[in-house]
């Protein structure tokens, strides 16, 4: 009964709330939206930034930095805040009006009006330009749990007093029932951080990227669980400033206190966090081994960061990682162990690791031989370490819970050692920008059914064409192939369809294209249905036409990279719309005749056009100008001919134009001259282009 009373009180219509559609139209266009909406409930809006309740379709969730991402123009506008715009949705639990050109608020439309909605939880500001003084209208939303303030001019001093800065920063406190905070990058000082307390609920604080020196104070916030502090000049932990009583967070679960100035003496600084989980001392002035004083600290820590704590080669292995036997999670990248010998003789004190990352860190190819006694490991990624050499056919082999495995950009070569088919647990496998060589269809890759992700590009390999040797791999989801010698393979009158469908395919040949020649596309192409990105530039299909079957198959495509990849003929389309394709780029090819009028219809969310280096002739599509997502648009080198037309210039999203080599004539009329003066690149100034302004107010248009 209740319910149909409230039914009774608002009109409800075609799914959602016809007030808060009001809102949302009134919404975009005050902050200047690009994007369409497609039918009449809201709550359906492909806009990306719209969150509606499933059984009351109220809206739940407002995102105007999603919205305002499809007009990247609309973001050097700068707004006073207006409350009144939100508060139709009543149930309305998190806003996100990140990025949006915030200066200010408007008289009596402060944020505190935003009290009014009993629901709201999450507040994100990041990235405007607010100063202190929004604090105490801030402070006044008491039903905030989670407040992002990141990027803004908060705390910098300018004309104002300092106490007045630090006593807007005290009223935050007011906000009893915040759990979240973020006040990275907002200018704050040591003496901000002293008024910054009280808080009963919070559990997050992040400092990051502020003028936080010396030694850290932190008062009456005892129940943190997550502290950032990263990326400032802190030196040293201290509850209350000149007292020396260490500062003890015992409810704290992760820290992060990279790229500060902390010496060695944070290990003793350490001792009170015993309930610490998560650890990042990355990028600080630790050298050395490691001395743990407290045998209870740090016992429970399953996550450590130690990037760049070894950059002399003096400090072992074993002097770094004794003090932490429960470490799951071990990220030792950017480091330098000068004995190789040692490392590999200490490798007993990763025993316990399930996840190793030692990317840029150098090592020997014997370190591949030694580590199998780390049979704990489910991830390794030993990107751009310096591994050279063959890989070894006895250690790593053995590693038989390894679900992911990175050897990325190293100077590895020869052939793929059969042990590899061992690891029958991989899910990811990285082995790209090496020199390994061999056909793929007889090395082990072809056998890890369980793979998801396999990456080989850029190396040696000759691949066969129909790529049938990996028929059995029924898991895989992204395959990244490009950069090696594409093959043809025996004529056969079977044929085969794939176990798997493919999410990301890449076949790219941009550096070999001779390499990569094709009678024809790929076989299996015609069996997916499911991709979203794909690059097949840089190789020849023997002169085909454009693969539309492709475009139509796979509804949720996103991404299509053609580029140099010899089609032929007229641009033939699906017969299909496919909403989803943001990006086309078929620059460099031989495609001929007109664009086609419908295009714009069958792409109607398109936000990057790359077709210049073809022989397309005709007008210049009418439609273009109405694709309210196009972003950059490149028609270059072609023989298109006839003006610009007066509709592409009513395009509210477009940064770039490329026109240069074409033989387009004609007069340029003032719309179209401020609008190409508007945009952020236009590449028009080059032969065969042959404009007359037609007024001498817009001589700058003179090509």
């Amino acid at each position: 009964m209740i319910s149909v009373l409230v039914l009774e009180e608002a009109k409800w219509g075609d799914g959602c709330w016809d007030e808060e559609r009001t809102a949302l139209f009134h919404l975009k266009t005050v902050f200047r939206f690009s994007r369409t909406q497609v039918g009449s409930d809201c709550c359906d809006w492909n806009w990306g930034w719209v969150q509606c309740d499933v059984a009351t379709r109220r809206v739940i969730g407002l995102s105007l930095y999603l919205a305002l991402y499809y007009n990247p123009s609309a973001q050097q506008f700068t707004h006073l805040f207006n409350a009144s715009l939100f508060l139709p949705f009543q149930d309305l639990r998190i806003l996100d009006l990140s990025y949006v050109g915030l200066v200010g608020y408007a008289e009596n439309e402060g944020f505190e009006k935003l009290s009014k909605l009993r629901h709201l939880q999450v507040l994100n500001l990041t990235g405007n330009h607010l100063n202190h003084g929004v604090l105490p209208s801030l402070s006044q939303v008491s039903t905030l749990r989670s407040l992002n303030l990141a990027g803004n001019t908060l705390l910098f001093t300018g004309p104002s007093p300092t106490d007045v800065i630090s006593t807007d920063v005290k009223l935050l406190s007011r906000l009893t029932s915040l759990e979240s905070l973020d006040l990275s990058g907002t200018y704050m000082t040591n003496n901000h951080l002293l008024y910054l307390g009280g808080f009963s609920s919070l559990s997050t604080l992040i400092l990051k990227g502020n003028y936080l020196q010396g030694t850290l104070h932190l008062q009456d916030i005892d129940n943190l669980r997550k502290l950032d502090s990263s990326e400032n000049g802190i030196e040293s932990l201290q509850s209350s400033h000149g007292s020396g009583i260490q500062l003890k967070l015992v409810d704290l679960e992760e820290l992060d206190l990279s790229f500060n100035r902390f010496g060695n003496n944070i290990w003793a600084e350490l001792g009170g966090f015993l309930n610490l989980k998560s650890l990042n001392i990355s990028w600080n002035q630790i050298f050395g081994s490691i001395d743990l004083k407290d045998n209870r600290c740090l016992k429970k820590l399953r996550f450590l960061y130690l990037d760049t704590v070894s950059t002399r080669g003096s400090t072992s292995l074993a002097s770094l990682l004794e003090p932490f036997p429960s470490v799951k999670t071990l990220f030792l990248r950017y480091n330098y162990f000068s004995n190789e010998t040692v490392i590999n003789q200490q490798l007993h004190v990763l025993r316990n690791v399930e996840n190793l990352i030692m990317d840029y860190t150098p090592l020997p190819i014997n370190f591949l031989e030694s580590i199998g006694i780390l049979t704990s490991l489910r991830t390794l990624s030993l990107y751009d370490c310096g591994l050279t050499g063959t890989l070894p056919a006895q250690g790593w082999c053995h590693l038989k819970s390894l679900e992911e495995l990175s050897l990325k950009r190293n100077a590895l070569g020869g052939a793929i050692p059969s042990c590899l088919g061992n690891l029958t647990s991989l899910r990811y496998l990285d082995i790209s920008e090496n020199s390994f060589t061999g056909n793929v269809a007889s090395t082990p890759l072809t056998n890890l059914s369980m793979l998801q992700l396999l990456s080989f590009s850029y190396n040696q390999f000759q691949v066969p064409s129909s790529f049938k040797s990996f028929a059995n791999l029924s898991n895989l989801k992204v395959l990244l192939a490009g950069g090696n010698k594409v093959v043809a393979e025996a004529a056969t009158s079977q044929t085969w369809s794939p176990k798997f469908q493919l999410k990301l395919l890449d076949m790219s040949n941009y550096l070999y294209g001779e390499n990569c020649e094709m009678d024809e596309h790929p076989n299996f192409l015609h069996y997916q249905h499911d991709l979203r990105y794909i690059d097949l530039s840089g190789c020849s299909y023997g002169g085909t036409g454009f693969p539309h079957w492709l475009v139509q198959n796979n509804t949720r495509l996103e991404d299509l990279h053609m580029i140099n990849s010899s089609i032929v003929g007229p641009l033939f389309l699906p017969s299909h719309p496919n909403p989803n394709l943001k990006a086309l780029d078929i620059r460099s090819n031989r495609l001929q005749h007109e664009i086609p009028r419908n295009f714009c219809s069958l792409f109607p969310n398109l936000e990057s056009l790359y077709i210049s280096s073809n022989v397309f002739n005709g007008n210049i599509p009418v439609c273009l100008g109405g694709m309210r997502s196009l972003t950059y648009l490149d028609m270059s080198f072609n023989n298109l001919y006839g003006g610009i037309p007066e509709e592409l210039a009513m395009s509210s999203s477009l940064l770039l134009l490329g026109l240069d080599y074409n033989k387009l004539n004609g007069r340029i009329s003032p719309t179209v001259c401020y609008f190409l003066n508007s945009l952020g690149a236009v590449m028009l100034r080059e032969r065969f282009l042959i404009f007359q302004p037609s007024a001498p107010q817009i001589s700058n248009c003179w090509m």
